[in-house]
């Protein structure tokens, strides 16, 4: 049972974030569509091809069908985008934790639609981090306390996605809250800074955006 699954979307690569480590404790590595191109230029031999592949070069797509990875090609008219298709894998394969990469950048539209997308109830059991370009994000939900590490000084926004969140408890931020409510849409969680490299987040409801900013 893969516990932990690499994904490669098609966005921008965080120049800043090495992904060997992440790969070698993965036991599940699929590229979704463009991602593939990613994966080439990386050296990066994926599981799985998932999507439409209107994206991947076909030199790539050439040379990954000559390695055997496996092809889950779909029609381009559907009802769901190829990272909703390779989300839908990661539960049938029974992970609990996503890295996400290449799920920021390039096209607006896309980039909010994948962070929605990691934040809705089909997928609360996966546990999502989305390293991109000048950030890391995580999508948190209710339940046990989440550590974040960091740096002392490092600025980490907090923004509810769905619904308020309440219960909010933040131990090691500059501002930190007991009990708090911040609801739909509030500004209030933008710019906290960390004080220590392990803060903590805890809440009762709601789905929370946590982003940590990059020093460049």
């Amino acid at each position: 049972m893969p516990l932990l699954t690499v994904i490669f979307a098609n966005g921008d690569l965080a120049d800043t974030f090495d992904p060997s480590d992440i790969l070698a404790r993965s036991s599940l590595v699929i590229a979704v569509d463009g991602g593939a191109n990613h994966c080439w230029r990386l050296g990066i031999i994926p599981d799985v091809l998932i999507g439409d592949l209107d994206s991947i070069d076909p030199r790539v797509l050439e040379e990954f069908q000559k390695k055997k990875v496996a092809i889950d090609r779909h029609p381009p008219r559907k009802d769901a985008t190829d990272l909703e298709l390779a989300l839908d894998l990661t539960l049938k394969k029974g992970t609990r934790k996503v890295w996400l990469f290449g799920g920021l950048g390039g096209r607006w539209d896309m980039s909010l639609a994948n962070v929605l997308l990691t934040a809705t109830e089909k997928y609360k059991t996966l546990s999502f981090t989305i390293p991109g370009p000048g950030c890391i994000m995580n999508i948190l939900h209710p339940g046990e306390p989440f550590t974040l590490h960091g740096a002392p000084g490092q600025r980490v926004s907090l923004l509810p996605l769905h619904g308020d969140v309440q219960g909010l408890v933040l131990n090691g931020f500059e501002y930190p809250l007991a009990n708090a409510t911040l609801l739909f849409g509030s500004t209030r969680g933008v710019s906290n800074v960390l004080q220590i490299s392990d803060a903590t987040v805890q809440f009762d409801s709601g789905v929370l955006l946590c982003i940590r900013l990059i020093p460049v």
